[in-house]
């Protein structure tokens, strides 16, 4: 495995409470595509607001798909760095759970309040799209990060290609396993839309090849439920050839509560998972995981609040990503050959 260097892009602070990754630079945005600036964004608010607000009277609400999924923390920390560096007020609110519903109900509430930006990973793409389209019309900026709404009013996703990194995980799996077989793949909420994507990207890069896709499981973005999905399924299908987790839940567990992930793999049974959070990285020096695809949680933080800053102050030169605003925060690969060196970038948990 190529050994990856640190993060491209910046990690500095936010205010969310989870997250991963602190060092990549496989996936970049390109150089190719133009900057998009605020006098060309499609996603400004309608409604007046001040042309200049002073930094001490702006506030940016960070909302992750729930406050119990610590899938976030790198991102709540970069976030809440990048608004102490910016001298803006920084807010952590969501739901308690992986919930669209709840989730717009937190939407609503912070439009009610009259926030100045909205930082946001979706549980539901549709399901979010009404609701964010209503605070844009209000006068509030919003941008996405981690899980993408594109049809909504949003002025720009920062966060992974998905589809791109469920493709790369279907390519390691049939180098893993080049003859072929079964292959189940656990997820955590179905509809969310950075998960739904990497499923495509996976299941149309191993279309027409001798590898069988079975039923998705869900572990609803829940750790134990997560393991216990895996620890079962993997005990009911012996001839199961390899697994594809589009998120690390089961890699946050103590690796004792994982004897069936253990054994399946001291067989010859084969593992690919997205996420390089710290806690996860263990697993890889146990043989408990062929290769980590980790995302850049604390770009998505950094960025995104810088993004929405620069915004609401009427920056000219905001950097909206490309054509569809979408700014590429990167990936990395954490294998046997790297993984200590992967570890070292992160900041322990």
């Amino acid at each position: 495995m190529k050994k990856m260097l640190a993060w491209v892009l910046v990690a500095a602070t936010m205010f969310a409470v989870y997250g991963c990754t602190a060092g990549q630079k496989t996936s970049q945005p390109s150089a190719e595509a133009p900057a998009k600036t605020i006098s060309g964004a499609t996603a400004a608010p309608a409604a007046d607001i001040p042309v200049v607000k002073e930094d001490k009277d702006i506030t940016i609400a960070v909302v992750p798909k729930a406050l119990d999924n610590a899938i976030f923390l790198d991102a709540k920390n970069a976030a809440e760095e990048k608004g102490k560096e910016l001298g803006i007020k920084i807010e952590w609110v969501g739901p308690t759970k992986s919930d669209a519903a709840e989730q717009v109900s937190v939407v609503e509430g912070l439009i009610e309040r009259k926030v100045d930006g909205i930082l946001i990973s979706c549980n539901d793409a549709d399901a979010l799209k009404d609701v964010i389209d209503r605070a844009v019309d209000s006068g509030i900026y919003v941008g996405i990060f981690d899980s993408d709404s594109p049809n909504s009013k949003r002025a720009f996703y920062a966060g992974t290609d998905n589809y791109a990194i469920g493709k790369l995980a279907a390519e390691k799996v049939k180098e893993l396993i080049p003859d072929g077989g079964k292959v189940a793949i656990l997820t955590g909420v179905l509809g969310a839309p950075n998960l739904e994507e990497r499923i495509r990207g996976f299941k149309e890069t191993v279309k027409g090849s001798n590898i069988e896709v079975l039923p998705v499981q869900t572990g609803e973005d829940d750790v134990q439920k997560s393991v216990e999905i895996v620890s079962q399924y993997t005990a009911a299908n012996p001839d199961l050839a390899a697994w594809f987790f589009d998120g690390g839940w089961p890699y946050f567990a103590d690796p004792d509560a994982l004897p069936e992930v253990k054994k399946f793999m001291k067989n010859g049974g084969h593992i690919v998972s997205i996420d390089t959070c710290e806690p996860m990285m263990q697993f890889v020096g146990m043989g408990m995981v062929d290769l980590l695809i980790g995302q850049n949680y604390p770009a998505m933080g950094s960025i995104g609040v810088e993004t929405l800053y620069k915004l609401i102050k009427g920056d000219k030169s905001v950097d909206l990503g490309d054509a569809t605003h979408y700014i590429d925060t990167g990936y990395e690969l954490a294998d046997i050959n790297n993984w200590k060196e992967v570890l070292a970038t992160k900041t322990p948990w």
